[in-house]
């Protein structure tokens, strides 16, 4: 017997758009929070670099250990997650509460040793969150409205995550101390938990009497050409965004911007590409997959060269960046929604994982630190800047290389062909 979606009927998205729009705000809560607890530290770094006498090398390898624990357990835990059948509400739930207090356990750390086993917890633990969330968000929408709903998710991790957690970390260690800021933050994760557990509803979806997922139903992931191409896009998309975001800052300050007219900037910038999150998938929804991820391709590319043709024209640059508009969805649409829309609706959290494991390990890894490299040979900053707007020019020739998916557009496709590209098709 296959194991088939026939049984739509009973998903959050079909039971009416209110259930679907109570998860996609506490999910939106929920990125954000695990984004924030992840790299808020890095903003107290002064301190805790201070009060731990630690060096540069050391704080850095609090961000990476972090990471590679992360792209590990995202990867076990999704699998795990369909190979019994996607229930995954006490799954998300546990990596909430369990990052969380890890979290909250930074604050009386009393060395360098202690605090890097704890951040590598925090990875561990929050690592299946995030592909968790957005295979339960995925699964729970209506086709029609899946894109925006995933970008949602997205946009809570920039704004929770990138723009307020600089304010939140900072306002919070300079009122208190930064031992105290770590708890504090902590205490939100455990109410979003709590919210999880009793407002999602599990996913009852599959058929009861079909067969659970093999081992050798995984080979699905990587079975539709747009998997493997996403990877390629995903890694040049996250490698793009962290390298231009590690340097960023940096080049405005080196640019003779004042701290608070770049941080203007980059505020503006980061509330922007949030927002942008959200309306590209949703053009996505309309005119499709395709169109829409070239389109933020190109706009992504766009950006790193605004930056350093009107660093000196501050009302130029703010103008300008309304390409963000476009440009914050590329990752959503190529990281979550197309390739959860090319594997059977069982496998999406373990396609995914598979996206975030690579992206962060080969993308987020060597993004900096080519960038780094060419601005070192160089000897100007600038140009590392100009490699980030020209990178994104591979994921548009992906963008063109890819199978559409949009639900809306494969209906006008063989009935076959557009439920196997949805995302719906039969694991047989």
């Amino acid at each position: 017997m296959s194991v088939t979606n026939s049984l739509h009927g009973r998903d959050l998205g079909d039971a009416g758009a209110d259930r679907q729009n109570t998860l996609v705000v506490i999910m939106f809560f929920a990125a954000g929070i695990v984004f924030l607890d992840r790299f808020g530290i890095t903003f107290l770094f002064p301190q805790i670099g201070g009060d731990l006498h630690l060096n540069h090398s050391q704080l850095g390898s609090l961000v990476s250990v972090t990471a590679v624990t992360w792209a590990i357990s995202s990867l076990i835990f999704s699998v795990l997650s369909d190979r019994f059948g996607g229930r995954t509400k006490w799954m998300i739930v546990a990596s909430l509460v369990l990052f969380s207090c890890a979290v909250g356990l930074i604050g009386l750390a009393p060395n360098y040793g202690v605090m890097l086993l704890l951040r590598a917890i925090i990875g561990f633990c929050e690592g299946p969150a995030l592909p968790l969330i957005q295979g339960a968000v995925a699964r729970a929408s209506s086709p029609e409205r899946r894109g925006r709903n995933m970008g949602i998710v997205i946009a809570g991790t920039l704004l929770i995550g990138s723009a307020l957690a600089p304010s939140i970390m900072i306002g919070l260690a300079t009122a208190l101390s930064w031992r105290l800021a770590f708890p504090l933050v902590a205490i939100p994760g455990i109410l979003v938990a709590i919210l999880v557990a009793v407002f999602m509803r599990e996913d009852r979806s599959a058929d009861p009497d079909a067969r659970r997922i093999t081992a050798r139903d995984f080979r699905l992931v990587l079975a539709n050409r747009n998997v493997p191409l996403a990877l390629v896009g995903t890694t040049v998309c996250i490698g793009a965004i962290i390298g231009f975001g590690t340097f960023a800052a940096t080049y405005l300050s080196e640019e003779g911007l004042s701290k608070g007219t770049a941080t203007l900037v980059l505020t503006v910038y980061g509330c922007i590409v949030a927002l942008g999150s959200i309306i590209a998938p949703a053009v996505s929804d309309r005119i499709g997959r395709k169109p829409a991820l070239f389109v933020a391709a190109i706009c992504s590319g766009l950006v790193p060269v605004f930056f350093v043709l009107f660093a000196h024209s501050v009302p130029l640059l703010l103008i300008s960046l309304v390409v963000g508009l476009m440009a914050g969805g590329s990752l959503t649409l190529i990281t979550y929604v197309i390739p959860g829309e090319s594997v059977p609706r069982e496998l999406m959290a373990t396609a995914f994982a598979l996206q975030i494991a690579v992206g962060e390990t080969i993308g987020g890894a060597l993004g900096p630190q080519i960038g780094g490299a060419v601005a070192d040979a160089t000897h100007d900053l600038k140009n590392a800047l100009l490699l980030y707007g020209a990178a994104p020019i591979l994921l548009a020739v992906v963008a063109l290389l890819l199978r559409e998916t949009a639900p809306r557009l494969g209906k006008k496709a063989p009935a076959r062909g557009a439920h196997e590209a949805s995302g719906e098709a039969a694991l047989s």
